[in-house]
Order: structure tokens, then C-alpha cells, then sequence
């Protein structure tokens, strides 16, 4: 074991070493250099190039990344590319989205990477669960006190019975989500309502399918103007939409805390309803996660990382360290949050 521990920093993705080991965390590019680990199949968390190596990450992120790349020698990549096995590496459940993991290292010491995570369990989903660790590290999009979500379980009422709401009233009921993840909990979670499925919300559910995940929905007819849901990508581009005699439109995201309020709020940019609900841990589920995971060294990454670090330590008094570069590939963090 390395006396000082393994070196964390960014590079390739997150780079793990621990003497002549290397691991890659999300990286940009997957090569035989290190194991590469990557969490889910989020653009900012996938990598943009494939050379060659075996990859660990889940079935369903693997079907993800093979629908989503757009270079021919990719698809070719994927389709052959063999899912890792390597003993140094333990996946477990991020309760992000659909197939996104946690990866428990043996670097010398035990180093767990979080990717982005939720602890807590939703819909068809199981939250992350903490684990015992020498080095954590751990996402900060909402590392900032002032994001404490309201109960995801009341959320999902809320927004049910708004959309029941205005159905009634004689209006179409437009919820805009990210394609992959935030829409399939829509899905599920408005099923009686018979989902109608817009744009890329619709493709990225297909890409999703398989003989063991199905869901329930029906294609966005833009000439069925009655009273209907449709989940559609982010508010820019109608797109069909504006066929819809009467509709109110609502955004859903973690990011609806800045817009009004705990949990419902009117946005600037057109919509007439927010909805903070997030598949992030909040603020205070990152420190109960931290705290529960007992390591003596804390990462923090992606978002909020120098108030998150310095909250780490003030709060658990764990030494923690935030890790930062410039962010060419991630200047929106609300598109997946």
C-alpha cells in the first residue's frame, strides 16, 4: 500500500493511481492506460472518444452510450467492447438514474467515487447507500447549504395532482425534463395519465427498452390537440407543441429551489410552474452521506466544490479537497440536473 495513500486528480475524467495502477473515473477517452469507470451515460459524464480496453459500467449505461455516440468507430467500439471484471473494482447502485453506479476502488486504500448520486429510494429506483471508505469522492452540484430538496415522495404528489389539475381544467399539461432519467421517472410516476412522449424524450426511452424494461406511453401526436401530458425536452423549441389548443408547461428540476421557494416556483423563462425535484443529493443528504461513508480524506467534484469542501470540514471535520480545472465540457449544469 502507498504510504501517502493514492493520488487523486483530474485529467482523463478523475485519475485514481496507486503505484503502477491507474484508474480512469468518467473520462473523456477510454483507453488500456488505466480501468476505466463510468458512472452513467449523462453527456457530461460520458466520454467523447474509445480506443480500445474493456469498460466497467452497467448493461443499461453500455445501451445508453451505443444509442448516443455519434462517431461510426465509437459505435463499432461499443458494440464489441467487452463490460470490466477487474477485482479492484466493486459497482454498486448511485440512485441517479436508471443504471447509474457507484465504483468502490482498491487503490492501496479503499476509494469510493460517487459520480452524481441520490440517497434516497424513488420510484423503481433504490438510493445510494453509503460505504465505509478511506477516500471519498463525492459530487457537489448542490454542495451549497441553501439546497435542501423537499421530500421527493410528497414531490411526486404534488406534481401528480397538478397535472391532474390541469387536465381537468381543459389544458395539456407540458413537463420539461432532461431525455435520460428525469423523464422515465415522469413516466412512471404519471403512468395513469398515459404519457405522450416528445422529441428526444421519446428516443432516449426507446434506446432504453429491453425485454426487462418496458414503459407505458404513447408517441406526441401534434395533431391530437385534446387535453393531454406530454414530457418533453428543455423549454427551448416548441417543435410541434404550439398545436396544443390550451397548455401549461412546467419545468422539473432541483434547480426550481432558486426560482420561488422549497418547492414550486414560476420560472423566468416561460414556464408557468417549477417543481424542485431532483435526482441529486441535496446539501444535507451530501453531509449525511459523508458522514455515514466515515473516510479521512474527501474529493469534491462537479458543481459547488470549494463551499462544499469547506462545509465538509467545518461541519464533520474531515479534511476535504476540492477538485477543479477548467470546465470546457460542462457549462450547464442544469441540463442534467
Amino acid at each position: 500500500m502507498d504510504r501517502d495513500g493514492p493520488s487523486v486528480q483530474l485529467g482523463n475524467g478523475i485519475e485514481v493511481a496507486c503505484g503502477d495502477t491507474r484508474f480512469f473515473l468518467d473520462p473523456r477517452r477510454v483507453s488500456t492506460e488505466g480501468i476505466c469507470c463510468i458512472s452513467h451515460a449523462h453527456s457530461d459524464h460520458m466520454p467523447s472518444s474509445f480506443a480500445n480496453g474493456p469498460i466497467h459500467c452497467s448493461d443499461i449505461t453500455l445501451r445508453c452510450m451505443r444509442g448516443r455516440v455519434k462517431s461510426k468507430k465509437s459505435k463499432t467500439f461499443l458494440e464489441g467492447v467487452e463490460l470490466g471484471n477487474d477485482p479492484l473494482v466493486k459497482a454498486s447502485g448511485a440512485g441517479h438514474i436508471l443504471g447509474s453506479n457507484m465504483f468502490l476502488l482498491d487503490a492501496g486504500q479503499k476509494v469510493l467515487y460517487t459520480g452524481d448520486f441520490c440517497p434516497q429510494d424513488r420510484l423503481d429506483i433504490e438510493g445510494a447507500r453509503p460505504q465505509k471508505c478511506d477516500v471519498l469522492i463525492v459530487e457537489a452540484t448542490y454542495g451549497n447549504p441553501r439546497y435542501r430538496f423537499p421530500d421527493r415522495r410528497e414531490m411526486i404528489k404534488v406534481i401528480h395532482d397538478w397535472v391532474g389539475d390541469m387536465i381537468n381544467q381543459g389544458y395539456s399539461a407540458v413537463l420539461h425534463a432532461y431525455p435520460l432519467g428525469k423523464s422515465q421517472e415522469l413516466i412512471t410516476m404519471l403512468k395513469d395519465f398515459q404519457p405522450r412522449l416528445h422529441g428526444s424524450v421519446l428516443d432516449t426511452t426507446r434506446l432504453l427498452e429491453s425485454d426487462d424494461l418496458k414503459f407505458d406511453y404513447v408517441p406526441f401526436d401534434p395533431m391530437d390537440s385534446e387535453p393531454q401530458l406530454v414530457i418533453s425536452p428543455g423549454a427551448w423549441g416548441e417543435n410541434g407543441l404550439s398545436m396544443l389548443k390550451k397548455k401549461r408547461s412546467a419545468d422539473v428540476s432541483g434547480w426550481c429551489l432558486d426560482n420561488g421557494g422549497r418547492s414550486m416556483g414560476k420560472m423566468s423563462w416561460g414556464m408557468d410552474q417549477g417543481f424542485a425535484y431532483s435526482d441529486h443529493a441535496d446539501f444535507y443528504e451530501i453531509i449525511d452521506f459523508v458522514e455515514k461513508c466515515s473516510p479521512s480524506l474527501v474529493y469534491t467534484n462537479h458543481g459547488s466544490e470549494d463551499m462544499l469542501a469547506q462545509e465538509i470540514q467545518k461541519r464533520l471535520g474531515i479534511t476535504a479537497i476540492p477538485l477543479k480545472k477548467e470546465k470546457k465540457g460542462q457549462t450547464n449544469l442544469g441540463c442534467y440536473c
